[in-house]
């Protein structure tokens, strides 16, 4: 689940071509940006290209319908698969009913099926983001996308086959393809945004991308249990399928435009490169505290949203007839979305106006806490509030922060690593919260809250150890995007002056002592040329 990031660019300058080891800014800058399975060691980008971003900005937006085409059609192309994603959590209850029904599954073994279906689609994906920026490398995003996209559409008809027929093979099944194309189709989606914006709104598009495709989240929690009223639970799947087809043929449209009008303007193509896992060895202690974090707010936002209707229904609403119940109940959990989907954009220019990442972090794990601290007190829009507001600082300072704690050709890798655990936990989590539930009986959450009360704890003390660490570097988490880039400028230069024994370069200007520390954490790579 990448969310909206700022992407820096190297300052360096055209006074030394012979030293370039990069490939051109396009598609290939995509690939070093997120390359998940590693990067060769850590170049610094000198040349031509290297102190031209306000060049690059004006050819970008030269590029007229182009690139707003381009974005509408990867926003459509997200969509189909956040609202086929959580199709189950939505129709909780009446797909208990229809499985028991026909005793394709015990009401006892149920929860841990239901909790099945989400761990097997991130299964696949504890290993996919490592290998994805290889396939990109070799086959380019155009192919990588179309092929995902497919796997989506796949991946849930055979779902929906499943859920018509009471297969709870089939189901598995199709939830599994579903998986190996619904988190990679984000890779390859910003790989295309990152080759058309970059260096100009290239954050808004991934924030707007973002913000897009969770609002097929939202009407997912509200249009599924009214399907599912009105036809059938099976019904409901089939909707979303076709809305997976309607994505993917958006996909499609995509790949062709970058095709043809890329080629049109000359933007680079895919070319092959060696990779390594060596850099994943090399992370600060910044980065991997960021990447606790990602894990433990992740698996306890999302691994609740899956059961979040049954918990409703079976709380809150246990006297309303069932129909209704999971109505309501899908109307409050669409809360958790839109709040994120209407918020993460503004709050992510707010990011970069005032920095405070760390601050933002921390008080996001806080108010976890009050959340599921709260969550048998209040109302349950008030914990879904609570939740989106959650959702919507962590991603929008989260994303960003990782830029900022590694050196700019480690940032492929680092999204990677971050990447795979957090999958990782999101296919262990649903497991533990299904055994919870099966042991506990229906109506019985507490341990399953405490469970999540518990995640919202350990991250206040990732986020408390990283405003420590970001204040005792002097790093630049803290800072305002236009300040840290500047920092990160300064580091940038240094460390080309350093690595080729030469005076500042032209465009650095004159660097005091110490300028290029950057906090620590940008200073930890080493140049090799």
């Amino acid at each position: 689940h990448f969310g909206s990031s700022t992407l820096l660019s190297s300052n360096t300058s055209p006074a030394h071509p012979a030293h370039d080891h990069r490939e051109p800014a396009g598609e290939s800058g995509c690939r070093g940006l997120l390359h998940a399975g590693g990067l060769h060691s850590p170049v610094l980008p000198v040349g031509p290209m290297a102190n031209s971003s306000e060049a690059g900005d004006v050819g970008l937006r030269g590029m007229g319908w182009t690139r707003w085409a381009v974005l509408l059609l990867t926003c459509a192309g997200l969509f189909g698969q956040f609202y086929a994603y959580d199709n189950p959590s939505a129709l909780n209850e009446q797909l208990k009913l229809h499985m028991v029904n026909a005793k394709a599954v015990t009401e006892g073994r149920y929860a841990y099926f239901f909790s099945l279906l989400y761990s097997v689609y991130s299964f696949p994906n504890i290993g996919l983001p490592l290998v994805m920026g290889m396939g990109v490398d070799r086959c380019g995003a155009r192919v990588l996308l179309c092929a995902l996209a497919v796997c989506v559409v796949l991946g849930h008809v055979v779902f929906a086959v499943g859920v018509g027929t009471s297969s709870c093979a089939l189901m598995v099944l199709g939830r599994v393809i579903f998986g190996v194309g619904g988190e990679s189709i984000q890779v390859a989606q910003n790989c295309l945004l990152f080759r058309w914006f970059k260096g100009a709104e290239v954050a808004f598009a991934l924030g707007l991308n973002l913000s897009v495709a969770r609002a097929g989240s939202v009407l997912n929690d509200v249009v599924s249990p009214w399907a599912a009223r009105h036809t059938s639970v099976a019904g409901a799947m089939w909707f979303g399928a076709v809305l997976c087809v309607a994505s993917c043929l958006a996909n499609f449209a995509c790949a062709a435009i970058d095709k043809y009008e890329g080629a049109k303007r000359r933007l680079p193509e895919a070319g092959e490169e060696q990779v390594s896992f060596r850099d994943i060895f090399r992370m600060s202690r910044g980065f991997w505290l960021l990447v606790g974090l990602c894990i433990v707010l992740y698996c306890a936002i999302l691994p609740f949203n899956n059961v979040a209707s049954a918990f409703f229904v079976e709380t809150w609403y246990k006297a309303v007839p069932l129909d209704e119940a999971q109505q309501r109940a899908g109307n409050v959990m669409s809360l958790i979305f839109l709040v994120s989907a209407f918020g993460t954009p503004p709050f992510g220019g707010l990011v970069d106006y005032v920095g405070m990442r760390t601050y933002f972090l921390f008080f996001s794990t806080v108010l976890v806490v009050i959340a599921y601290a709260l969550i048998f007190a209040v109302p349950p829009a008030v914990s879904c509030l609570f939740l989106g507001i959650v959702y919507t600082v962590f991603a929008g300072a989260l994303w960003p922060a990782f830029t900022l704690a590694v050196h700019e050709a480690q940032l492929g890798t680092a999204y990677g690593v971050a990447t795979a655990l957090q999958n990782a936990g999101l296919a262990a989590v649903p497991l533990f919260v299904g055994h919870l539930q099966s042991e506990a009986g229906t109506g019985n959450y507490a341990g399953v809250m405490r469970t999540f009360l518990v995640f919202g704890v350990v991250g206040s003390v990732f986020a408390a150890l990283l405003w420590q660490h970001n204040a005792w570097t002097r790093g630049p988490l803290d800072l305002p995007s236009v300040e840290a880039e500047r920092q990160r400028s300064k580091a940038t230069c240094l460390q080309a002056h350093e690595a080729t024994e030469r005076t500042p370069l032209a465009g650095c200007g004159q660097l005091p002592p110490g300028a290029g520390s950057a906090g620590g954490d940008l200073s930890a790579a080493k140049v090799k040329t």
